[in-house]
């Protein structure tokens, strides 16, 4: 399995990445589309069609942080899971940057259903519980992470969101979404 990342901007696949993403993630855990479009011509931001074969089987989208990369969001066809392609691509993720982190829907006590199996699939590809949990636009999320020493602060959080864009305007819009000022964690 030789993956290829393409930048969303030179893709010929856009309809289809926006498709896998959509299809992955439930509203209140999305960006509108428009905000990936257009915070992936910054330098911090990686956007990928992710194809093998000339075949697109998935989206990833990366912040690049100080000390981490923050893995937004990952999201696989639906009709290519199973293939190994995730494992591949955090693969690929852990050997290019030292540091990741993601966040990920926080399972309840005596959860057994998809939450449960993607939290368990993360940590069977490298990451690690931070026992840190935030809450964001509603949700509670629990932080994972590549580097059990990684420090995760508040700061931290906050850095994800703000390293997205240098415009004002997208950054007061990013902040009417997701929490950016007033992070905290929660037990």
């Amino acid at each position: 399995m030789e993956l290829k990342y393409i930048n969303y901007n030179k893709s010929n696949q856009k309809k289809n990445v926006k498709k896998i993403y959509i299809n992955s993630f439930v509203k209140a855990e999305r960006f509108p589309f428009w905000v990936l479009k257009y915070c992936s011509k910054e330098k911090n931001v990686i956007f990928n069609e992710i194809s093998d074969d000339a075949e697109i089987v998935g989206m990833n989208y990366i912040i690049n942080c100080s000390d981490f990369a923050y893995l937004m969001y990952l999201a696989i066809d639906e009709n290519q899971r199973g293939k190994g392609y995730g494992s591949k691509v955090l693969d690929d993720l852990i050997k290019k940057y030292k540091n990741v982190m993601l966040c990920i829907e926080r399972p309840g006590i005596n959860a057994y259903g998809e939450k449960e199996r993607r939290k368990k699939f993360y940590i069977r590809n490298g990451f690690y519980e931070t026992n840190k949990f935030i809450y964001d636009n509603g949700i509670e999320y629990e932080l994972l992470c590549t580097n059990k020493k990684l420090i995760i602060t508040e700061k931290k959080m906050k850095e994800r969101y703000i390293k997205m864009s240098t415009s004002p305007i997208i950054k007061i819009f990013i902040g009417k979404i997701f929490n950016v000022n007033n992070i905290k964690f929660v037990k």
